[in-house]
């Protein structure tokens, strides 16, 4: 069976995928390549690589769009649905990226929230004028979006003795009692969630309800010298009311690994700011690879067997 593992930049997923599967071709693809390659694919794996409706229209032996993780953002779900063809993704909690972001998360908020490229800066400069930040220890947090990921942020959250504010699509009180969460708002209620928030952190998925979710009025809620962190996707936050907040005091800092565009240019103004920054790297590590690549060997040989899929999200 012939796999295309897109963004063949992630060498290491194409590694781990040909030691699981070493039965079928995993073949790297260039985005400029997917369009030659497509026709003669079997099961793609889009990895960050946009799958439009051209691409799955020419795909005539396709029979599963596979997400090595969990954002499907960049698939064209319609144009799927309207050929039949299958895409699942891999879930937090079974592919361990829940545990890995999560974790990822908890550096962006320390490094943010104690201001940690000024740290850098005053060392270049040979300086001990370090700033004094802010400790997550006791702190008010928002944590928007508590599924697989924010639940875990909590879970890590819990030692430092933190306040922890959920914000959620659905109402659930007993993830709230399992997590310890002071209050759980839905997301018509952001400004009022992250009034009085020392930190916030977005960990939710891109949809056409959450692009733009983070605002000029969500912002302006957050209280002078706030932290905010992004391991979710570029776009749920407006990047010019994120600047001004920026500058005008708003927040203190920002911890940023995903970004309106990708690669990021590192020409960027926003890393003019206070910003601690990662290239969407997240998920990252062995428990990330290890995890997802069994959901994904999973799912490649249901398939096979005629058998349902997991986790199917078109």
């Amino acid at each position: 069976m012939r796999v295309l593992m897109c963004s063949p930049d992630l060498a290491a997923i194409t590694d781990v995928l040909r030691d699981a599967l070493p039965e079928h071709a995993i073949v790297p693809t260039e985005p400029d390549e997917l369009a030659g390659e497509a026709p003669n694919a079997e099961v793609i794996i889009p990895a960050r690589t946009p799958i439009d409706a051209a691409t799955i229209a020419s795909a005539s032996k396709l029979r599963l769009i596979q997400q090595f993780g969990i954002g499907v953002d960049h698939v064209d779900l319609e144009a799927a649905r309207a050929r039949r063809v299958p895409v699942a993704n891999a879930p937090a909690g079974p592919s361990g990226i829940g545990k890995a972001v999560a974790e990822f998360a908890l550096m962006h908020l320390i490094a943010a929230g104690r201001q940690l490229p000024t740290h850098f800066r005053t060392l270049a400069a040979r300086s001990i004028a370090v700033p004094f930040g802010a400790s997550l220890f006791g702190a008010r947090v928002c944590i928007v979006g508590v599924g697989g990921v924010g639940s875990e942020i909590a879970r890590l959250l819990k030692p430092f003795g933190a306040t922890l504010i959920g914000v959620k699509r659905t109402p659930d009180p007993e993830l709230a009692h399992e997590l310890g969460l002071a209050e759980l708002h839905t997301a018509d209620r952001l400004t009022e969630a992250v009034r009085d928030c020392g930190f916030v952190v977005l960990s939710v998925p891109l949809t056409d309800e959450t692009h733009g979710l983070v605002n000029q009025s969500v912002l302006d809620a957050m209280p002078d010298g706030s932290v905010l962190v992004n391991v979710a996707r570029g776009p749920v936050v407006e990047r010019e009311p994120l600047i001004d907040a920026l500058d005008g005091g708003r927040l203190r800092a920002a911890g940023l690994d995903v970004f309106w565009e990708e690669p990021v240019d590192p020409a960027d103004p926003v890393f003019e700011r206070e910003v601690f920054a990662t290239p969407h790297g997240a998920s990252a590590c062995d428990i990330f690879l290890r995890g997802t690549t069994e959901v994904v060997r999973g799912n490649i040989e249901r398939m096979e067997a005629g058998q349902p899929l997991k986790y199917r999200v078109a």
